[in-house]
Parts: C-alpha cells; sequence; structure tokens
C-alpha cells in the first residue's frame, strides 16, 4: 500500500522558535525507536538541522510549515508511495530557490527540474538513472528514479524518513496548546442527556 508524509528541515533552527512559530507545545519526546506515523513531529538532529514532519493529512509546502523556510536555510520533502510521486524543493530567505519533481504518471518525463538544484543533484540523478537501466530499465518492475528528490534533500540535510537517524538524533511529538480541543456533545447526546 505504500505510506504518504512530507518534512520540512530548517539549518540552524532552535525547537523552541520553530515551536512558537507553529503555535503549538511539546506532548512528548521519543527516541527514534517510538516514532509513530501520525501527527506532527520535530527531528532534532545533532548535525544543526531541524526536521518538522507531519503524516498525509499536512503538507510542508504549505501553511505554517512552509513558512518554517523563513527562519532560515531549507529544505523540504514530500514522499507518496501509494502514487509514486516525490518532490523537493530548496528554500533561500524563505523564497523557493528549486524544485525536483518525480511523478510516475508522466510517463517518460516523469522527472521535472525547476531552478538551480544544488550541485550534487546531477551525481544523484547519474547513479539512480545507471541503476534504473540495469534492474532493465522501463519494464524493471522498481522505479528507483522515485527516490531522486529524497536522496537529493537527504544529501542536503542529512534526513530521510525510515532510514536510521544519527545518534543523539530525538523528535518532540506537537500537539496544539492546551490539548486537543473540547469537543462539543452533538446535538443528539445533548437530547438523551449524554452531553
Amino acid at each position: 500500500m505504500g505510506f504518504s508524509h512530507s518534512w520540512i528541515a530548517v539549518e540552524g533552527l532552535a525547537p523552541e522558535r520553530a515551536i512558537g512559530a507553529l503555535g503549538l507545545e511539546i506532548e512528548e519526546e521519543r527516541t527514534p525507536d517510538e516514532m509513530t506515523a501520525d501527527g506532527l513531529y520535530l527531528g532534532v538532529a545533532p548535525n544543526g538541522w531541524l526536521i518538522a514532519l507531519t503524516d498525509h493529512r499536512a503538507n510542508a509546502f504549505e501553511g505554517a510549515l512552509a513558512d518554517l523556510a523563513n527562519l532560515g536555510p531549507a529544505v523540504a520533502c514530500e514522499v507518496n508511495e501509494r502514487v509514486m510521486y516525490s518532490e523537493a524543493r530548496g528554500y533561500e530567505g524563505g523564497s523557493e530557490s528549486w524544485r525536483v519533481i518525480y511523478d510516475c504518471e508522466e510517463g517518460p518525463d516523469a522527472l521535472r527540474v525547476d531552478g538551480n538544484p544544488p550541485a550534487q543533484f546531477g551525481e544523484i540523478r547519474r547513479k539512480a538513472e545507471a541503476e534504473q537501466e540495469a534492474a532493465g530499465g522501463e519494464d524493471a518492475g522498481v522505479d528507483i528514479l522515485f527516490e531522486i528528490p529524497a536522496l537529493l534533500a537527504q544529501s542536503i540535510c542529512g534526513f530521510m524518513l525510515g532510514e536510521s537517524e544519527p545518534e543523539g538524533f530525538h523528535y518532540l511529538k506537537l500537539r496544539r496548546i492546551g490539548g486537543e480541543p473540547e469537543r462539543r456533545p452533538s446535538f443528539f447526546a445533548r437530547l438523551f442527556g449524554r452531553g
């Protein structure tokens, strides 16, 4: 079935500043082994990058998460295995400076590049294309080119979901300030005295 997630990493951003910008609070700290696939997390990396990671219900390219790019050099990534779509974007000064998209629906033109991605993009692309060809090309039954955007993002900040995090890496699970919003009982619950 596959998974879907997106994240944005900002260099030099303190967790407290990100939490304040997002208007959230820490629910709990978790080790990589305790990580679950729901909600919003901050990954605190020992290399100076802060990663805001979300599940399929949010998008790191829009809204408050994308606004974190205003707080330092940033790279964002989305991976959706359900539809074989992946994308990475780079930001400088809060503005998008490049974008690399892989969309299997586009056929032979599945990989699209806008702007000027970092120099390592060329080598990542060449290596993936060679591996794809060695696996049998388009008829291989595996799509190695799909990984190019995520590999590019990883080459910048050192993070890729599903790979081992470095020693000292930890996650902060976030929630709305004060916890979940209070839910008002439904009309029927109030009518039958359950609210």
